[in-house]
């Protein structure tokens, strides 16, 4: 804003005066026509004197009224403005607004103060008649004198917009209060009431609308196209602004209430129990957790909803993609937590039916048969009741009896232990027998599988890959350890079989018997368990290949003699049937 300065003007009544009073130069001596002051006598001097002090006294002495009288007006106005913004707590409400501690009050009163004393000052300078300081001051209150109605009417848009925006936010508290809104909306969230969010919001949208006209008022055009198209960007964005304010507003309401219904629906159906037997779910109801799920498939696409209204592309766009993909991997979530769940139950149920079948036929007893029973049972003392029960014989113990020939034979081997079924009755099956072993097995073989299909639903491929090579690796463990076993059986009853045909001298061949089949079935266990292949055959045919030499010197060394008879029976016989063939003569 440029405006010219205007013409000093002196008052008429002042020009007057001026033309009244006698100026200094009239009575001041005038200089001798050489150059040089005459000497004036003393009457002369006093009569200078008193008519300048005759003429300036009354000048001096109006100057000095007008600045007493400028000075108590000043004090006046400061006094007037202090108790009148004093009054309307202007400090209180620009402060609690604005957040800031300036003293408006102070300030307004110094600026009244300082105007009304410069106005006497202009009226000091005007009675002295000082050209040179009246003019510029007289120019400046001039200036604020025409910008004062801007002033006020930029006062008066800011008082009204103040006005406007205190009784909007106002109403809204009050018709938010009147229907309980803040309880019913805010109290579960345990946010700040939304009606004091609400009415803050209109508070300063009313203040930011009646700023461009405040500022238009003033004319201060370097603020006024910014403010201008700040105004304008934020109109046209109000109604999506509200659109997106409503579609999120009613997408929560829905949310919550269908969270409330299916919440309430699976706890009275009693789903509560299924996760309190299992514990599945310690701390967390399965209802709670199925009424979280129906609040995030309903409030994610409120959300998308909302985000495309705000038509902001920078933002919704992203969002919108991000929430997207979050609704997509939404259905394969729940179809991994439903392969998992199903999997739970049914290798529970499989588990439980393999551990009693196990147990009923007699799984437990077949480590003691082994003679590995210090691996899955313990040994109880056993009670009168118990020693004198009989056993029920089960299918696998009628089994081993029928393959192991010591057994059938009733006889039992020395230097070899041997189930005796007096033994068997103080063994008792507990939680880590044979037969829950396998029943926990087959659990977590079935939960691995599921696990990979779970994965696989996700999409987590490494996952997947990684659970399906140490399930493939599981299965050669499990098949090395049954060639394990049943190589060990078989070890064992080759050497009780040994033992029984010659009970005298037949423990050291027994024992090779025993040792000779062991390291073949290591070696095909650690085989099948796919355990460093060709260390293994390398060693196996080292072991093989030493102990065919070893038998071949034994027999070479120590048989040499009986060689050496069988060759010379072998040689006489040959030379016999050749002098039998020759022709007699």
């Amino acid at each position: 804003m440029t405006a010219s300065a205007p013409t000093a003007r002196v008052p008429t009544e002042c020009r007057r005066r001026a033309r009244r009073r006698p100026s200094i130069d009239s009575v001041r001596p005038r200089s001798h026509p050489s150059g040089e002051t005459p000497p004036m006598p003393s009457n002369s001097l006093a009569r200078q004197l008193e008519l300048s002090l005759g003429t300036y006294l009354p000048s001096v002495l109006g100057a000095v009224l007008v600045l007493v009288i400028g000075l108590l007006a000043a004090l006046l106005v400061r006094g007037l403005i202090r108790n009148g913004l004093t009054r309307l707590r202007v400090n209180e409400r620009v402060n609690s607004q604005t957040a800031s501690q300036l003293d408006i009050v102070k300030v307004a009163a110094s600026i009244g103060f300082w105007f009304v004393l410069i106005i006497a000052m202009i009226g000091v300078f005007s009675v002295l008649r000082f050209d040179g300081l009246y003019g510029p001051f007289s120019a400046l209150v001039t200036e604020v004198m025409l910008y004062l109605p801007r002033i006020i009417l930029a006062g008066v848009l800011a008082l009204v917009a103040w006005v406007l925006a205190t009784v909007l936010r106002a109403g809204i508290n009050r018709l938010m209060a009147s229907g309980r809104w803040d309880e019913k909306l805010s109290e579960s969230a345990g946010v700040k009431p939304i009606s004091a969010v609400l009415g803050d919001v209109v508070y300063w949208l009313v203040l930011l609308l009646f700023l461009p006209a405040i500022v238009g008022a003033l004319r201060i055009e370097g603020l006024m196209d910014p403010l201008t198209g700040m105004t304008a960007q934020v109109t046209l964005m109000l109604p999506n602004i509200f659109a997106a304010v409503v579609i999120g507003l009613v997408g929560w309401l829905v949310a919550k209430v269908l969270r409330g219904l299916v919440t309430n629906l699976l706890a009275a159906s009693g789903v509560d129990r299924f996760s309190n037997r299992d514990g599945l779910t310690e701390g967390v109801r399965l209802s709670q957790l199925g009424g979280t799920l129906a609040f995030i498939l309903v409030i994610v696409p409120t959300l998308i909803a909302a985000l495309d209204a705000l038509a902001i592309r920078a933002i919704s766009e992203p969002a919108s993609d991000m929430l997207g993909m979050f609704l997509i991997a939404i259905p394969n979530i729940l179809a991994a937590a439903l392969i998992l769940i199903v999997a739970w139950y049914l290798g529970r149920f499989v588990s439980g039916l393999l551990t009693r079948l196990l147990e009923n036929l007699g799984f437990d007893r077949l480590p003691a048969r082994l003679g590995l029973s210090h691996l899955f049972t313990t040994t109880a003392t056993p009670t009168p009741a118990t020693s004198a029960a009989p056993m029920r014989q089960t299918p696998v113990d009628a089994a081993l009896e029928t393959a192991d020939p010591v057994a059938a034979a009733g006889a039992p081997e020395p230097g070899l232990p041997l189930g005796d079924p007096s033994m068997a009755a103080g063994v008792e099956s507990r939680a880590g027998g044979l037969s829950a072993f396998a029943g926990r097995v087959a659990l977590f073989f079935i939960m691995l599988f599921a696990t990979v299909e779970a994965a696989h639903r996700l999409g987590f491929v490494g996952v997947r890959d990684l659970l399906a090579t140490f399930i493939a690796f599981g299965g050669d463990i499990l098949l090395g350890a049954v060639i394990l076993v049943v190589g060990y059986w078989l070890a064992d009853l080759a050497a009780r079989a040994i033992q029984r045909a010659n009970p005298d001298r037949s423990v050291g061949l027994s024992r090779i018997a025993r040792v000779a089949i062991l390291g073949l079935v290591i070696a095909m266990g650690l085989r099948a368990m796919g355990i460093a292949d060709d260390i293994v055959n390398l060693a196996f045919g080292l072991v093989l290949g030493a102990v065919a030499v070893a038998v071949a010197l034994a027999f070479g060394l120590g048989g040499r003699e009986a060689a050496g008879r069988v060759a010379d029976r072998w040689a006489k016989a040959y030379l016999e049937r050749r002098r039998d063939d020759e022709p007699r003569p």
